[in-house]
């Protein structure tokens, strides 16, 4: 019936399908497949997909559990009801990878919690795809020990994802080397001559916003700050602090994170008696006077127990992972704190795997064709005995993990005659 229907009627009905299905639609005829793999047609896909899952976003929960990393995507509803549990093909040589970021069903991982190993991947989960980025520039081989900051996000002018690298390798000098990655070109590109004059709190997540990657940092007179990287103009920047946090003399956590696509800032306390955070917006993006500081809490008025907050939801509510691995969600007026039902353990490897993003399900990576890295294999990442395998710690060799083959690559494709 295909065959008397006009394009622009397939595509409007195709884009409407889910990325399961439309895997399966592949299989239909060549000139379907070249349609669903098509950059224009995955373009077309995902912008419906973003605008139909406004009302029910995805949420990406990662936790390690039993020394494996599980990846479950949870609806951002009332019930917080669980949608579907990927197949993760990865095994890392720390106990878990660092998730960078999550931008159009694209994960990007970094295995750098502890060793070196100068492994980056972005993941597409729905369509069994990935890459694995080449070996940076900057390396520990040839540097020694330095700490480093990692961010991913689009480039929708270009229709590139690109990742940039940033590696502090004298602090007394504070000028970072740094290093930005096409996935359109494959290598990895020395902009160090930007000359940042930041430092990135060691381990700060981002949050990616306005095509933008964001970090908390700090400058060169101790003020703390907003950095951001511009990923279509591929330049650095600043956001200012809400209020008077620039100069913080309290060593409260700093966290950024999206809440309903604004910029939000989270300040919290664990460690002392009165635990408490508070959560700040940017009403308008690039505005200062717009920080917003929504509800302040007192954990200890919910008896305390509280590990750190994770997640800001669609209602305003904070996803929080209490210190026996529970996790709840406490409301924006801090009367409330509800028990989702997904429960963990009280073991720090598991508290410190516990993750959320934003996630929307999209064919990226699809339109790269059967040849373009349809899965990272063993044989594509560092071994174990490999001079990649870098440790600023002692007994850097010594490791309790190793690769496991991944033998699950992209769909095999048979046509109808």
């Amino acid at each position: 019936m295909s065959d008397f229907l006009p394009e622009g009627i397939i595509i409007n009905i195709l884009k409407r399908l889910p990325v399961k299905p439309l895997i399966c639609c592949m299989c239909v005829s060549r000139s379907w497949y070249t349609l669903i793999t098509s950059p224009e047609f995955v373009s077309t896909h995902l912008k419906f997909s973003v605008a139909s899952s406004e009302g029910s976003p995805l949420l990406l929960l990662r936790r390690c559990i039993r020394k494996n990393e599980r990846y479950e995507l949870f609806y951002d509803n009332e019930s917080f009801d669980r949608h579907f549990r990927l197949q993760f093909p990865f095994r890392s040589i720390n106990s878990f990878f660092t998730i960078i970021g999550s931008c159009n069903g694209l994960l990007c991982l970094s295995d750098d919690r502890v060793f070196y190993m100068n492994t980056i991947i972005v993941w597409n989960p729905c369509v069994k795809k990935s890459v694995l980025l080449p070996k940076p520039n900057v390396v520990y081989n040839s540097y020694g020990s330095f700490i480093l900051s990692l961010g991913f996000g689009f480039d929708p002018i270009r229709n590139d994802y690109k990742v940039v690298r940033i590696t502090y390798t004298d602090l007394d000098r504070c000028l970072p080397q740094v290093e930005l990655y096409r996935l359109s070109m494959g290598v990895w590109q020395d902009i160090s001559r930007l000359s940042l004059q930041y430092i990135i709190h060691n381990r700060s997540r981002q949050a990616y916003i306005n095509g933008a990657a964001h970090w908390i940092a700090r400058d060169l007179y101790g003020n703390d700050t907003i950095l951001l990287f511009d990923m279509c103009d591929e330049v650095f920047g600043t956001v200012i602090l809400p209020g008077n946090l620039a100069k913080d003399d309290f060593p409260r956590s700093k966290e950024l994170m999206i809440y309903k696509e604004s910029l939000a800032f989270v300040l919290y306390d664990v460690s002392r008696v009165e635990q408490d955070f508070s959560v700040w917006v940017m009403e308008e993006y690039g505005i200062v006077e717009s920080w917003n500081k929504q509800f302040n809490v007192h954990f200890n008025d919910f008896g305390g127990g509280f590990m750190k907050p994770l997640w800001v939801r669609k209602d305003g509510e904070v996803l929080i992972v209490t210190k026996d691995g529970s996790l709840v969600s406490c409301d924006s007026n801090g009367e409330q704190v509800t028990d989702l039902g997904v429960n963990g353990s009280r073991s720090e490897e598991y508290l410190r795997s516990v993750h959320f993003d934003g996630y929307i399900k999209s064919l990226v990576l699809l339109e790269k064709g059967p040849h373009f890295s349809e899965s990272v294999t063993l044989r594509k990442l560092p071994s174990l005995q490999s001079d990649d395998c870098d440790s600023d710690t002692d007994g850097g060799s010594d490791y309790k993990y190793s690769h496991e083959v991944n033998t699950s690559t992209g769909q095999n494709i048979q046509f109808r005659a």
